[in-house]
């Protein structure tokens, strides 16, 4: 395209050198002129708007490709938070048997039936046992597995029931912080802002060492963003890169710093 735009040119010149020189210039001389010109024009404007096309389709490219690695569906915010939730879940499942997926009746079965002791069971009547001790016959990697598989199928009330049970139960156990994320994520997803937040918050205060407070603050600073509390939203990624600077969200942080400033 540019070879072709400067071949016209220089015709153009030519031609209108071969007018100037001439002295005068026929009707006919002055119309191919104008249309050469006008070509010129055209074919200008069209390699100018293939340069934006190239530039923008090169960014575009670009920020697609930093996108995929942060997200799955939805604009960028959404994509970027979708894309934490799902790096949290493969670290939470790193390293456990799958086990098969039982139905979904029988894990609705086995959250209610809770027992003040692991050899209390059904009452004499047929209901359940009393609540407010572990589920029977389970353990805590058991409601974990439990709460995460109904997270994956999409039933979000009900794991979110499972994840709150696992903390009540186990608020010590090496997985609290993953099942604290979980609950959190869980809540902003049922638009429940204000509670995410407030659980969010509980994993640097509870589990200050834990990996997920990185992950936590910066979906912190996404609520807040929604929220339009910048200069909160600030605050937090700022913390985020101060005191995590050689972490995923440390990066993630400051694109978003640069996005809102």
């Amino acid at each position: 395209m540019t070879l072709r735009t400067n071949s016209a040119a220089a015709r153009v010149c030519a031609m209108a050198a071969l007018v100037t020189l001439g002295g005068c210039a026929t009707k006919s001389d002055i119309r191919d002129l104008q249309v050469e010109l006008r070509a010129l024009a055209a074919r200008q404007d069209s390699v100018l708007a293939e340069m934006r096309l190239g530039a923008v389709s090169t960014q575009d490219t670009l920020r697609t490709q930093a996108d995929q690695l942060f997200d799955f569906r939805g604009d960028v915010t959404r994509q970027l938070r979708l894309v934490v939730e799902s790096l949290s879940r493969l670290e939470a499942l790193a390293g456990e048997n799958q086990r098969g997926l039982v139905g979904v009746r029988d894990q609705l079965t086995n959250l209610r039936r809770q027992t003040g002791s692991s050899q209390a069971g059904p009452g004499d009547d047929g209901s359940e046992g009393a609540t407010g001790g572990a589920p029977a016959g389970g353990d805590a990697q058991q409601l974990y597995r439990t709460a995460s598989d109904l997270r994956m199928r999409g039933s979000l009330t009900t794991a979110r029931m499972a994840f709150q049970q696992f903390l009540d139960n186990y608020p010590n156990h090496e997985l609290a912080p993953e099942a604290q994320f979980f609950l959190a994520d869980i809540l902003d997803q049922q638009n429940e802002r204000e509670g995410a937040l407030e659980a969010f918050r509980a994993i640097q205060e509870r589990f200050p060492t834990a990996d997920k407070v990185p992950d936590a603050l910066y979906r912190i600073a996404l609520i807040q963003i929604d929220q339009e509390d910048t200069e909160a939203a600030v605050a937090t990624l700022e913390r985020i890169i101060n005191t995590y600077p050689d972490t995923i969200m440390a990066e993630l942080a400051a694109e978003k710093l640069d996005e809102i400033r």
